[in-house]
């Protein structure tokens, strides 16, 4: 028999959590709260629903609070662990096919908002950010997933044992992606369904989400390869090109102005640097 584990990050989520918590507890054999320094009732009652509860002194971010998800299924040998929101933005009842998918075969299976025409439900604005990063992710990454920032997941026993997680905010959806890339696990996707009428649905600015995890795929591209600078870049394009027409600004100043400029650094960088990088790494092929 399989150690099924629903993990669900939360920072003050007294409102939702115990309706998460119960939903989840049909489909796995344990739910444990990673409780990210709440300041409400969010540890209170997820105990008194029966959740194993990690607590954080302090909020440590989103990166932490699923770092300890990983290490807390871990310790409890399990097999399968699944990560879900706290908010109730996601369906419980969505584990089944998520768990399906990993029996196949598949490492890491991603609950995608964006299957089956589902992305129309997410408002304008986060829609267009989620596919920028996704793009982004993928560009850099090299992976082919349609909704790269889905805290909906499935990871399989060599997934957990495989990946580290080092960052401690928001990134750490995408640099998972990076790592599951680099091990070459297996990778799949399910539609999933999403409700964003549950008030906010996100603990953080989602323009300051997209933004640290932009700068963050950004510093993975410079690390990797100079050529990954300048698809960075294209991709602030891309961001500047929606504030631009999100906004209806003609004349562009401050912000977008700054962002259009870092971007054409990149994808000068890109092309001024990949010569050298290419002859470095001629170099250390000679070397050896």
């Amino acid at each position: 028999m399989q150690m099924i584990i629903a993990a669900l990050p939360a920072y003050n989520e007294e409102k939702h959590i115990a309706e998460v918590i119960l939903g989840a507890a049909k489909h796995v054999d344990r739910v444990v709260v990673v409780d990210d320094g709440s300041t409400d009732r969010t540890s209170t009652i997820a105990q008194a629903c029966g959740a194993v509860v990690v607590r954080h002194a302090r909020n440590r971010g989103y990166g932490a609070a699923i770092r300890a998800c990983f290490e807390t299924a871990k310790k409890m040998h399990a097999d399968v662990l699944v990560t879900l929101d706290s908010d109730e933005q996601h369906d419980p009842a969505d584990i089944r096919q998520l768990i399906h998918t990993l029996d196949k075969g598949s490492d890491i299976v991603i609950g995608s908002r964006f299957l089956k025409d589902n992305g129309r439900c997410i408002p304008r604005y986060r829609r267009f950010g989620i596919r920028l990063l996704t793009v982004a992710t993928n560009a850099v990454g090299g992976t082919t997933v349609s909704d790269s920032q889905s805290g909906f997941r499935a990871y399989s026993r060599k997934a957990m044992s495989t990946i580290e997680i080092t960052a401690s905010d928001m990134s750490a959806g995408s640099g998972i992606l990076f790592q599951a890339k680099k091990h070459k696990l297996e990778i799949s996707e399910v539609p999933i369904t999403c409700r964003y009428d549950v008030g906010s649905t996100s603990s953080q600015n989602p323009v300051h989400h997209g933004t640290i995890v932009l700068a963050s795929i950004l510093r993975k591209a410079v690390h990797d390869r100079a050529t990954c600078t300048g698809i960075a870049g294209i991709a602030g394009l891309l961001l500047v090109a929606g504030m631009v027409a999100g906004n209806g600004i003609v004349g562009m100043s401050g912000l977008p102005f700054t962002l259009l400029m870092l971007s054409a650094v990149g994808v000068c960088t890109g092309v001024v640097l990949q010569p050298i990088v290419d002859a470095h790494h001629e170099s250390e092929k000679d070397d050896l």
